[in-house]
């Protein structure tokens, strides 16, 4: 690399370090007894980021952690439990635990589409319409056509009672229908199948349902669909904010006197290589959106990575990715200096160099100041200092849900009954993320950027070297 791309390589992180960061955190209380009086949330996350300090320290909280900690997941247990400003995800958890229908239908409704596969395919082998057409017209004609019906209808139990009365009637089928005929009977998918349906019936899963519909559109359903389509959607507006001011800052430093020539391009959509050093263990391995440096005039020439973005279509939304980002970022880093990789991308082939790979590795838990996040979404009037995530790990602790089967049975339960849920944060794996919860987010949003700011602030750094 010459000086003078030397030169607009510190100037763009330059520009990345002065940009503004409009999706901070806001800093957590500086005491307990502030926390406490900010509210539920802020005293949950002041207790389990001080935690995750003094077990940094190798040494245990104080008491008065716990203390705060426990009163506020019990405050957090009651909200969650109000009738009608709850938490539908966590009354919905409740009736789970307590109910045995309401158990059995969560059950075999993980089962539900394996079993209907099962049963239609069995059914279709001796009713299909098409293996209908060769059978005479006749009882038993009819017979096989009200079986491939009620299947494909999903009327379970309607279905089995039918092939019983058909297995009943001999005049009605024919002989070598009558062992498959007896084989859907018995099955446990048909079983399983009807027993679902009789459990819709009963009031304990009919509320269970509602709860489940008010948290969010059902699995597999039109409206989960649809928020699909609309997710998406937004995220590709995200992404098309961040790639147009990257096309704009490349332009920029290309037009820069100082420039010897335009080498800096846009790379979307980069793939991690097949065969890449290191293990891929649930790490990122497609970059949105990347600024890459190399020979002028050849697109396909090898080149230096001198950004790399990831969008997000919210800024809660970083928090989740981050661990995985890491991950991807470590994994990149073990690139050999003297290599060059063929990354595939929606603009074609890059060839990167390793050298540029191995600055890409985090310092701890800390992004490399070229590696950020791009968000075009408005800021949050007030970001909460607890994830819904977090929010939702906490509730589903044994504990917690102890506690609330307390509350509705009119118990009056002490909050040291929650202090399993405490002692398990620096312990348990399953809370880990919940305990670094705070850590991460604020180190997520300090990367995270709005396009127009970025480019903004090249523009800048750029006028002011002119």
């Amino acid at each position: 690399m010459d000086l003078q791309q030397q030169h607009l390589d510190t100037l763009l992180l330059a520009a990345l370090r002065a940009a503004p960061r409009r999706y901070r955190l806001p800093p957590l209380p500086a005491s307990a007894e502030a926390a406490a009086a900010g509210g539920t949330e802020a005293a949950l996350a002041f207790a389990m980021e001080a935690a995750r300090l003094e077990k940094a320290r190798h040494l245990p909280p104080p008491a008065h952690l716990q203390a705060l900690f426990t009163r506020a997941l019990a405050q957090l247990i009651r909200e969650a439990l109000a009738p009608e400003r709850g938490d539908p995800a966590f009354q919905a958890a409740m009736l789970q635990a307590q109910d045995a229908a309401v158990h059995e239908h969560v059950q075999l409704s993980r089962q539900h589409a394996a079993d209907r596969r099962t049963v239609r395919m069995a059914v279709d082998a001796i009713a299909h319409p098409g293996k209908l057409r060769r059978e005479l017209p006749g009882t038993a004609r009819d017979a096989m056509a009200r079986l491939h019906g009620l299947a494909a209808a999903g009327s379970w139990t309607e279905l089995a009672r039918t092939i019983e009365q058909v297995l009943g009637q001999e005049s009605s089928v024919r002989a070598h229908l009558q062992a498959p005929l007896k084989a859907i009977l018995s099955s446990p998918a048909l079983q399983q199948l009807a027993r679902g349906s009789e459990l819709l019936g009963f009031d304990s899963v009919q509320r269970y349902n509602a709860l489940c519909e008010r948290r969010g559109p059902l699995a597999g359903s039109h409206a989960a669909a649809a928020e699909g389509r609309a997710s998406a959607q937004q995220g590709q507006v995200a992404e098309h904010a961040a790639v147009e001011a990257f096309r704009k800052i490349a332009q920029l430093l290309n037009r820069h006197p100082k420039g010897a020539a335009p080498t800096y391009r846009v790379a979307r959509g980069l793939r991690t290589p097949g065969g890449f050093p290191g293990e891929a263990n649930k790490a990122k391995e497609e970059w949105d959106a990347a600024i890459v440096r190399g020979e002028s005039g050849e697109a396909a020439a090898a080149a230096d990575l001198v950004l790399l973005a990831e969008t997000k279509a919210s800024p809660a939304s970083a928090t989740s990715d981050f661990p995985r980002l890491l991950r991807g970022l470590r994994r990149l880093a073990q690139a050999s200096a003297k290599e060059t990789y063929a990354f595939a991308s929606a603009d074609g082939e890059q060839r990167i160099f390793g050298a540029s790979l191995q600055g890409l590795r985090p310092i701890g838990r800390m992004l490399p100041p070229q590696v950020i996040y791009c968000c075009s979404a408005p800021p949050e009037a007030s970001p909460q200092p607890l994830g819904a995530a977090t929010r939702a790990v906490l509730l589903a602790e044994p504990a917690s849900l102890a506690f609330a089967q307390q509350l509705a049975r009119g118990e009056a339960p002490s909050h040291d009954a929650l202090a399993p849920a405490w002692n398990a944060l620096a312990t348990a794996p399953r809370l880990q993320a919940a305990l670094h919860q705070y850590e991460t987010a604020q180190k997520a949003r300090a990367a995270m950027l709005h396009p127009d700011d970025l480019l903004a602030s090249v523009v800048q750094c750029l006028r002011r070297q002119s």
